[in-house]
Protein backbone atom coordinates (compact mmCIF):
# COMPACT_ATOMS: atom_id res chain seq x y z
CA UNK A 1 0.00 0.00 0.00
CA UNK A 2 1.24 3.35 -0.67
CA UNK A 3 2.52 5.72 2.21
CA UNK A 4 0.41 8.80 0.77
CA UNK A 5 -3.50 8.19 -0.68
CA UNK A 6 -3.42 9.30 -3.98
CA UNK A 7 -7.42 8.80 -5.23
CA UNK A 8 -9.00 12.09 -6.10
CA UNK A 9 -12.22 11.63 -3.86
CA UNK A 10 -9.97 12.08 -0.73
CA UNK A 11 -8.95 14.84 -1.62
CA UNK A 12 -12.67 16.35 -2.40
CA UNK A 13 -13.96 15.08 1.07
CA UNK A 14 -11.00 17.06 2.59
CA UNK A 15 -11.92 19.94 0.54
CA UNK A 16 -16.08 19.61 0.92
CA UNK A 17 -15.45 19.69 5.11
CA UNK A 18 -12.27 22.00 5.27
CA UNK A 19 -13.29 24.69 3.11
CA UNK A 20 -16.73 25.38 4.57
CA UNK A 21 -15.01 25.32 8.06
CA UNK A 22 -12.41 27.80 7.18
CA UNK A 23 -14.78 30.44 5.33
CA UNK A 24 -17.12 29.74 8.73
CA UNK A 25 -13.83 30.81 10.98
CA UNK A 26 -12.78 33.37 8.25
CA UNK A 27 -16.55 34.96 8.83
CA UNK A 28 -16.64 34.81 12.77
CA UNK A 29 -12.86 36.27 13.00
CA UNK A 30 -14.18 38.79 10.09
CA UNK A 31 -16.55 40.06 12.96
CA UNK A 32 -14.37 39.82 15.49
CA UNK A 33 -11.79 42.35 13.42
CA UNK A 34 -14.76 44.68 12.56
CA UNK A 35 -15.20 45.08 15.76
CA UNK A 36 -11.89 46.36 16.73
CA UNK A 37 -11.52 48.17 13.73
CA UNK A 38 -14.65 50.03 14.90
CA UNK A 39 -13.87 50.13 18.24
CA UNK A 40 -10.28 51.30 17.16
CA UNK A 41 -11.81 54.72 15.51
CA UNK A 42 -12.80 55.55 19.07
CA UNK A 43 -9.64 55.24 20.60
CA UNK A 44 -6.89 52.85 22.35
CA UNK A 45 -9.45 52.58 25.77
CA UNK A 46 -12.39 51.32 24.03
CA UNK A 47 -10.40 48.72 21.84
CA UNK A 48 -8.42 47.42 24.91
CA UNK A 49 -11.37 47.58 27.22
CA UNK A 50 -13.03 45.32 24.59
CA UNK A 51 -10.61 43.13 23.87
CA UNK A 52 -9.93 42.62 27.80
CA UNK A 53 -13.72 42.03 28.34
CA UNK A 54 -13.63 39.46 25.42
CA UNK A 55 -11.57 37.24 27.71
CA UNK A 56 -13.81 35.21 29.39
CA UNK A 57 -15.80 34.67 26.38
CA UNK A 58 -12.28 33.28 24.78
CA UNK A 59 -12.42 30.65 27.56
CA UNK A 60 -15.58 30.05 27.36
CA UNK A 61 -15.92 29.42 23.43
CA UNK A 62 -12.44 27.10 23.77
CA UNK A 63 -14.26 25.45 26.81
CA UNK A 64 -17.56 24.86 24.44
CA UNK A 65 -15.34 23.85 21.99
CA UNK A 66 -13.76 21.32 24.19
CA UNK A 67 -17.01 19.84 24.96
CA UNK A 68 -17.96 19.24 21.47
CA UNK A 69 -14.63 18.21 20.29
CA UNK A 70 -15.10 15.59 22.98
CA UNK A 71 -18.35 14.44 21.90
CA UNK A 72 -17.15 14.70 18.62
CA UNK A 73 -14.32 12.01 19.12
CA UNK A 74 -17.27 9.71 19.48
CA UNK A 75 -20.11 10.94 17.22
CA UNK A 76 -17.53 10.68 14.55
CA UNK A 77 -16.68 7.52 15.14
CA UNK A 78 -20.07 6.33 15.77
CA UNK A 79 -20.76 8.15 12.48
CA UNK A 80 -18.09 5.96 10.89
CA UNK A 81 -19.88 2.60 12.04
CA UNK A 82 -23.11 3.89 10.63
CA UNK A 83 -24.90 4.13 13.88
CA UNK A 84 -27.47 7.37 14.87
CA UNK A 85 -28.88 6.58 17.81
CA UNK A 86 -26.20 6.80 20.52
CA UNK A 87 -25.02 10.45 18.02
CA UNK A 88 -28.33 12.05 19.37
CA UNK A 89 -27.95 10.39 22.80
CA UNK A 90 -24.65 11.89 23.38
CA UNK A 91 -25.28 15.35 21.46
CA UNK A 92 -28.25 15.66 24.22
CA UNK A 93 -25.12 14.96 26.91
CA UNK A 94 -23.24 17.85 25.56
CA UNK A 95 -25.95 20.30 25.45
CA UNK A 96 -26.80 19.80 29.07
CA UNK A 97 -23.39 20.42 30.17
CA UNK A 98 -23.05 23.61 27.99
CA UNK A 99 -26.26 24.92 29.23
CA UNK A 100 -25.51 24.81 32.80
CA UNK A 101 -21.94 26.27 31.99
CA UNK A 102 -23.70 29.38 30.01
CA UNK A 103 -25.78 30.20 32.93
CA UNK A 104 -23.28 30.12 35.45
CA UNK A 105 -20.77 32.42 33.70
CA UNK A 106 -23.76 34.65 32.59
CA UNK A 107 -24.48 34.89 36.61
CA UNK A 108 -20.84 35.60 37.41
CA UNK A 109 -20.11 38.17 34.44
CA UNK A 110 -23.96 39.95 34.30
CA UNK A 111 -23.65 40.60 38.23
CA UNK A 112 -19.63 41.03 39.24
CA UNK A 113 -18.39 42.54 35.38
CA UNK A 114 -16.13 44.96 37.77
CA UNK A 115 -14.50 42.47 39.49
CA UNK A 116 -13.72 40.35 36.17
CA UNK A 117 -12.43 43.42 34.03
CA UNK A 118 -9.95 44.06 37.18
CA UNK A 119 -8.23 40.40 36.60
CA UNK A 120 -7.07 41.91 33.27
CA UNK A 121 -6.30 45.12 33.71
CA UNK A 122 -5.62 48.11 36.73
CA UNK A 123 -6.39 50.67 34.39
CA UNK A 124 -9.82 52.76 35.58
CA UNK A 125 -10.59 54.08 32.45
CA UNK A 126 -10.07 50.43 30.64
CA UNK A 127 -12.08 49.32 33.56
CA UNK A 128 -15.03 51.44 33.56
CA UNK A 129 -15.48 50.73 29.57
CA UNK A 130 -15.58 47.22 30.08
CA UNK A 131 -17.68 47.07 32.78
CA UNK A 132 -20.37 48.53 30.60
CA UNK A 133 -19.08 45.86 27.34
CA UNK A 134 -19.92 43.15 29.99
CA UNK A 135 -23.54 44.22 31.35
CA UNK A 136 -24.51 43.41 28.11
CA UNK A 137 -22.57 40.85 26.49
CA UNK A 138 -23.21 38.19 29.46
CA UNK A 139 -26.21 37.71 27.46
CA UNK A 140 -24.73 36.19 24.83
CA UNK A 141 -23.35 33.14 26.57
CA UNK A 142 -26.95 32.17 26.62
CA UNK A 143 -27.15 31.43 23.24
CA UNK A 144 -23.63 31.33 22.04
CA UNK A 145 -22.95 28.04 24.01
CA UNK A 146 -25.44 25.78 22.14
CA UNK A 147 -24.79 27.16 19.23
CA UNK A 148 -21.29 26.52 18.77
CA UNK A 149 -21.65 23.18 20.08
CA UNK A 150 -23.79 22.31 17.75
CA UNK A 151 -21.80 23.52 15.04
CA UNK A 152 -19.15 21.85 16.15
CA UNK A 153 -20.90 18.61 15.90
CA UNK A 154 -22.69 19.18 12.56
CA UNK A 155 -19.02 18.97 11.35
CA UNK A 156 -18.35 15.14 13.45
CA UNK A 157 -21.23 14.20 10.69
CA UNK A 158 -20.17 15.71 7.67
CA UNK A 159 -22.93 18.59 8.05
CA UNK A 160 -20.35 21.95 7.57
CA UNK A 161 -22.28 24.34 4.74
CA UNK A 162 -24.99 25.39 7.51
CA UNK A 163 -22.02 27.12 9.32
CA UNK A 164 -20.76 28.76 6.61
CA UNK A 165 -25.04 30.14 6.30
CA UNK A 166 -25.08 31.27 9.73
CA UNK A 167 -21.80 32.78 9.81
CA UNK A 168 -22.30 34.51 6.98
CA UNK A 169 -25.50 36.61 7.80
CA UNK A 170 -24.58 36.62 11.37
CA UNK A 171 -21.51 38.49 10.03
CA UNK A 172 -24.09 40.99 8.01
CA UNK A 173 -26.13 41.54 11.37
CA UNK A 174 -23.21 42.53 13.45
CA UNK A 175 -21.62 44.89 11.24
CA UNK A 176 -24.75 46.54 10.21
CA UNK A 177 -25.49 46.89 14.12
CA UNK A 178 -22.30 47.88 15.04
CA UNK A 179 -22.28 50.55 12.14
CA UNK A 180 -25.56 52.00 13.46
CA UNK A 181 -24.92 51.85 17.27
CA UNK A 182 -21.21 52.20 17.85
CA UNK A 183 -21.49 55.41 15.80
CA UNK A 184 -25.25 56.79 16.24
CA UNK A 185 -25.98 56.35 12.02
CA UNK A 186 -30.14 56.24 10.96
CA UNK A 187 -31.18 58.17 13.58
CA UNK A 188 -29.85 55.98 16.57
CA UNK A 189 -27.92 57.50 19.49
CA UNK A 190 -23.66 57.01 19.29
CA UNK A 191 -23.63 54.25 21.45
CA UNK A 192 -19.83 53.94 21.54
CA UNK A 193 -18.91 50.27 23.31
CA UNK A 194 -22.27 49.94 24.57
CA UNK A 195 -23.26 49.67 20.84
CA UNK A 196 -20.99 47.09 19.89
CA UNK A 197 -22.09 45.66 22.92
CA UNK A 198 -25.46 45.53 21.86
CA UNK A 199 -24.59 44.58 17.73
CA UNK A 200 -22.59 41.34 19.09
CA UNK A 201 -25.48 40.43 20.98
CA UNK A 202 -28.11 40.63 18.77
CA UNK A 203 -25.88 38.52 16.40
CA UNK A 204 -25.38 35.74 18.95
CA UNK A 205 -29.52 35.65 19.28
CA UNK A 206 -29.66 35.81 14.98
CA UNK A 207 -27.42 32.78 15.59
CA UNK A 208 -28.71 31.00 17.92
CA UNK A 209 -32.80 31.30 16.02
CA UNK A 210 -31.30 30.22 12.37
CA UNK A 211 -29.57 26.89 14.10
CA UNK A 212 -32.71 26.27 16.04
CA UNK A 213 -35.21 26.62 13.07
CA UNK A 214 -32.18 24.32 10.66
CA UNK A 215 -31.95 21.81 13.47
CA UNK A 216 -34.95 21.20 14.51
CA UNK A 217 -37.35 21.28 11.66
CA UNK A 218 -34.87 20.86 8.41
CA UNK A 219 -31.96 18.50 9.47
CA UNK A 220 -32.76 14.85 8.48
CA UNK A 221 -29.46 13.28 9.06
CA UNK A 222 -29.17 13.62 12.69
CA UNK A 223 -32.85 14.22 13.48
CA UNK A 224 -32.16 15.42 17.04
CA UNK A 225 -35.04 16.76 19.07
CA UNK A 226 -35.90 18.58 22.32
CA UNK A 227 -36.50 15.22 24.23
CA UNK A 228 -32.63 13.93 23.39
CA UNK A 229 -32.15 16.72 25.90
CA UNK A 230 -33.57 14.50 28.66
CA UNK A 231 -32.41 10.98 27.59
CA UNK A 232 -30.77 8.78 30.11
CA UNK A 233 -27.73 6.87 28.88
CA UNK A 234 -25.23 5.81 31.71
CA UNK A 235 -23.13 4.01 29.67
CA UNK A 236 -22.90 6.95 27.09
CA UNK A 237 -22.39 9.12 29.50
CA UNK A 238 -19.74 7.13 31.12
CA UNK A 239 -18.27 7.26 27.30
CA UNK A 240 -18.86 10.91 26.98
CA UNK A 241 -17.01 11.73 30.17
CA UNK A 242 -13.97 9.73 29.48
CA UNK A 243 -13.37 10.90 26.69
CA UNK A 244 -14.59 14.20 26.77
CA UNK A 245 -12.78 14.94 30.69
CA UNK A 246 -9.57 14.96 28.82
CA UNK A 247 -10.56 17.23 25.64
CA UNK A 248 -12.84 20.20 28.00
CA UNK A 249 -9.30 19.96 30.40
CA UNK A 250 -7.16 20.07 27.68
CA UNK A 251 -8.96 23.27 26.40
CA UNK A 252 -9.83 24.65 29.89
CA UNK A 253 -6.18 24.85 30.55
CA UNK A 254 -4.99 26.28 27.06
CA UNK A 255 -7.43 28.85 27.07
CA UNK A 256 -6.96 30.37 30.87
CA UNK A 257 -3.28 30.16 29.88
CA UNK A 258 -4.02 32.54 26.65
CA UNK A 259 -5.56 34.25 28.81
CA UNK A 260 -2.87 34.93 31.24
CA UNK A 261 -0.99 35.87 28.62
CA UNK A 262 -3.20 38.58 27.96
CA UNK A 263 -2.96 39.70 32.01
CA UNK A 264 1.11 39.60 31.17
CA UNK A 265 0.71 42.07 28.27
CA UNK A 266 -2.19 43.89 30.09
CA UNK A 267 0.26 45.17 32.42
CA UNK A 268 2.74 46.04 30.53
CA UNK A 269 0.85 49.19 29.07
CA UNK A 270 -2.18 50.54 26.68
CA UNK A 271 0.66 49.78 23.86
CA UNK A 272 0.54 46.18 24.42
CA UNK A 273 -2.63 45.28 24.52
CA UNK A 274 -3.56 46.99 21.31
CA UNK A 275 -0.94 45.52 19.64
CA UNK A 276 -1.56 42.57 20.82
CA UNK A 277 -5.33 42.71 19.82
CA UNK A 278 -4.67 44.21 16.40
CA UNK A 279 -1.80 41.20 15.76
CA UNK A 280 -3.79 38.95 16.82
CA UNK A 281 -6.89 39.54 14.85
CA UNK A 282 -4.42 39.45 12.07
CA UNK A 283 -3.38 35.50 13.41
CA UNK A 284 -6.58 34.75 13.87
CA UNK A 285 -7.30 34.91 10.06
CA UNK A 286 -4.32 33.26 8.80
CA UNK A 287 -5.79 30.12 11.26
CA UNK A 288 -9.05 29.33 9.43
CA UNK A 289 -7.40 27.26 6.95
CA UNK A 290 -5.14 25.73 9.72
CA UNK A 291 -8.43 24.90 11.65
CA UNK A 292 -10.66 23.70 8.47
CA UNK A 293 -7.94 21.51 7.72
CA UNK A 294 -7.52 20.60 11.21
CA UNK A 295 -11.42 19.96 11.82
CA UNK A 296 -11.27 18.20 8.34
CA UNK A 297 -8.42 15.50 9.87
CA UNK A 298 -10.48 14.88 12.99
CA UNK A 299 -13.43 14.02 10.70
CA UNK A 300 -11.40 11.95 8.01
CA UNK A 301 -9.42 9.86 11.31
CA UNK A 302 -12.41 9.42 13.05
CA UNK A 303 -14.69 8.02 10.78
CA UNK A 304 -11.78 5.46 9.51
CA UNK A 305 -10.91 4.22 13.16
CA UNK A 306 -14.79 3.98 13.88
CA UNK A 307 -15.18 1.70 10.57
CA UNK A 308 -11.86 -0.34 12.04
CA UNK A 309 -10.35 0.91 8.71
CA UNK A 310 -6.68 1.80 11.01
CA UNK A 311 -4.38 1.07 7.84
CA UNK A 312 -6.35 3.15 5.89
CA UNK A 313 -6.54 5.42 8.94
CA UNK A 314 -2.43 5.38 9.15
CA UNK A 315 -2.26 6.48 5.22
CA UNK A 316 -4.51 9.44 6.11
CA UNK A 317 -3.04 11.03 8.47
CA UNK A 318 0.15 10.85 6.62
CA UNK A 319 -1.15 12.45 3.71
CA UNK A 320 -2.50 14.75 6.07
CA UNK A 321 1.05 16.24 7.61
CA UNK A 322 2.25 16.42 4.08
CA UNK A 323 -0.38 18.84 3.14
CA UNK A 324 -0.61 20.53 6.35
CA UNK A 325 3.01 21.50 5.88
CA UNK A 326 2.35 23.59 2.35
CA UNK A 327 -0.76 25.20 4.37
CA UNK A 328 1.81 26.26 7.10
CA UNK A 329 3.76 27.68 4.24
CA UNK A 330 0.11 29.49 2.95
CA UNK A 331 -0.68 30.82 6.01
CA UNK A 332 2.73 32.44 6.62
CA UNK A 333 2.71 34.59 3.96
CA UNK A 334 -0.62 36.06 4.10
CA UNK A 335 0.27 37.25 7.45
CA UNK A 336 2.93 38.82 5.48
CA UNK A 337 0.96 40.47 2.61
CA UNK A 338 -1.80 41.90 4.68
CA UNK A 339 -0.02 42.88 7.93
CA UNK A 340 0.44 46.61 6.76
CA UNK A 341 -3.19 47.04 5.23
CA UNK A 342 -4.41 45.82 8.26
CA UNK A 343 -2.71 48.15 10.62
CA UNK A 344 -3.79 51.05 8.48
CA UNK A 345 -6.82 50.49 9.41
CA UNK A 346 -6.55 51.67 13.31
CA UNK A 347 -6.00 54.94 14.86
CA UNK A 348 -2.70 53.98 17.01
CA UNK A 349 0.35 56.03 18.03
CA UNK A 350 3.71 55.46 16.38
CA UNK A 351 4.85 53.22 19.12
CA UNK A 352 1.82 50.56 18.70
CA UNK A 353 2.29 50.40 15.43
CA UNK A 354 5.78 49.81 15.52
CA UNK A 355 5.07 46.86 18.22
CA UNK A 356 2.45 45.58 15.93
CA UNK A 357 4.59 45.58 13.08
CA UNK A 358 6.87 43.12 15.33
CA UNK A 359 3.89 41.11 16.53
CA UNK A 360 2.74 40.15 13.29
CA UNK A 361 6.02 39.01 11.96
CA UNK A 362 6.42 36.33 14.95
CA UNK A 363 3.02 35.79 14.42
CA UNK A 364 3.57 34.20 10.51
CA UNK A 365 6.64 32.33 11.92
CA UNK A 366 4.41 31.06 14.80
CA UNK A 367 1.27 30.06 12.44
CA UNK A 368 4.03 28.38 10.20
CA UNK A 369 4.56 25.97 13.07
CA UNK A 370 0.88 25.92 14.06
CA UNK A 371 -0.44 24.44 11.04
CA UNK A 372 1.00 21.00 11.70
CA UNK A 373 0.89 21.22 15.37
CA UNK A 374 -2.55 21.40 14.80
CA UNK A 375 -3.07 18.96 12.09
CA UNK A 376 -1.13 16.45 13.82
CA UNK A 377 -2.72 16.74 17.84
CA UNK A 378 -6.50 17.99 17.30
CA UNK A 379 -7.10 16.33 13.90
CA UNK A 380 -4.86 13.08 13.95
CA UNK A 381 -4.57 12.00 17.59
CA UNK A 382 -7.93 13.43 18.95
CA UNK A 383 -9.59 12.07 15.73
CA UNK A 384 -7.78 8.73 16.25
CA UNK A 385 -9.19 9.00 20.41
CA UNK A 386 -6.27 9.65 21.57
CA UNK A 387 -7.39 12.91 23.95
CA UNK A 388 -5.13 12.49 27.19
CA UNK A 389 -2.09 12.37 25.64
CA UNK A 390 -2.60 15.52 23.64
CA UNK A 391 -4.36 17.11 27.38
CA UNK A 392 -0.87 16.12 28.92
CA UNK A 393 1.80 17.87 26.25
CA UNK A 394 -0.81 20.78 26.05
CA UNK A 395 -0.97 21.47 29.89
CA UNK A 396 2.68 20.73 30.53
CA UNK A 397 4.47 22.85 28.32
CA UNK A 398 1.84 25.50 28.23
CA UNK A 399 2.06 25.81 32.15
CA UNK A 400 5.16 24.77 32.55
CA UNK A 401 7.34 26.50 29.43
CA UNK A 402 5.49 29.09 28.28
CA UNK A 403 3.74 30.85 31.08
CA UNK A 404 6.52 30.89 33.16
CA UNK A 405 8.81 32.01 29.94
CA UNK A 406 6.72 35.14 29.34
CA UNK A 407 5.77 36.43 32.83
CA UNK A 408 9.31 36.30 33.64
CA UNK A 409 10.66 38.44 30.62
CA UNK A 410 7.32 40.45 30.52
CA UNK A 411 6.77 41.50 34.34
CA UNK A 412 10.43 41.03 35.58
CA UNK A 413 12.65 41.47 32.93
CA UNK A 414 10.84 44.16 30.89
CA UNK A 415 11.79 42.82 28.03
CA UNK A 416 10.38 44.32 24.56
CA UNK A 417 6.44 43.38 23.41
CA UNK A 418 7.81 40.76 20.73
CA UNK A 419 10.05 38.77 22.88
CA UNK A 420 7.18 38.25 25.55
CA UNK A 421 4.85 37.37 22.99
CA UNK A 422 7.61 34.74 21.87
CA UNK A 423 8.27 33.46 25.25
CA UNK A 424 5.01 33.16 26.01
CA UNK A 425 4.28 30.70 22.54
CA UNK A 426 7.79 28.65 22.78
CA UNK A 427 5.39 25.99 23.60
CA UNK A 428 4.34 25.59 20.33
CA UNK A 429 7.50 25.01 18.78
CA UNK A 430 8.26 22.33 21.32
CA UNK A 431 4.70 20.79 20.46
CA UNK A 432 5.56 20.86 16.58
CA UNK A 433 8.05 18.05 16.99
CA UNK A 434 6.61 15.82 19.69
CA UNK A 435 3.12 15.77 17.42
CA UNK A 436 5.23 14.48 14.74
CA UNK A 437 6.89 11.97 16.71
CA UNK A 438 3.46 10.82 18.05
CA UNK A 439 1.58 10.30 14.97
CA UNK A 440 4.72 8.49 13.64
CA UNK A 441 4.11 5.56 16.77
CA UNK A 442 0.36 4.55 15.34
CA UNK A 443 -0.01 4.59 19.47
CA UNK A 444 -2.94 6.91 18.83
CA UNK A 445 -5.59 4.52 17.52
CA UNK A 446 -8.18 4.32 19.88
CA UNK A 447 -11.46 2.82 18.17
CA UNK A 448 -14.32 4.15 21.07
CA UNK A 449 -17.62 2.76 19.67
CA UNK A 450 -19.24 -0.13 21.62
Amino acid sequence: MSMLIKEKGFYKVILSIAIPIALQNLISYGINMMDTIMLGALGETQLSAASLANQPFFIFTIITFGIASGCSVLTSQYWGKGDKEPIRRIIGIALDVTIVLSLLLFVLLYFFPETAMRIYTNEADVIAAGVQYLKITSFTYLFFGFTNTMICVFRSVEIVKISVIIYSSSFFVNVFFNYVLIFGKFGFPALGIRGAAIATLTARIFEFCVLCVYLFFVDKRIQFRPRNLLVKDKVLAKDFALNSTPVVLNEAMWSVGTSVHSMILGRMGQDAVAASSISGVVQQLAMVLIIGLGSATAVVIGKAVGASQYERARQSARTLQMIAVGVGALSFAIVMLIKDPIVGFYNISATTRAMTNELMIASAVLVAFQALTYTNLIGVLRGGGDTRFVLLIDVIFLWFVGVPLGAVAGLWLKLPVVVVFLCLKSDEFIKFFIGIFRVKSGRWINNLTR
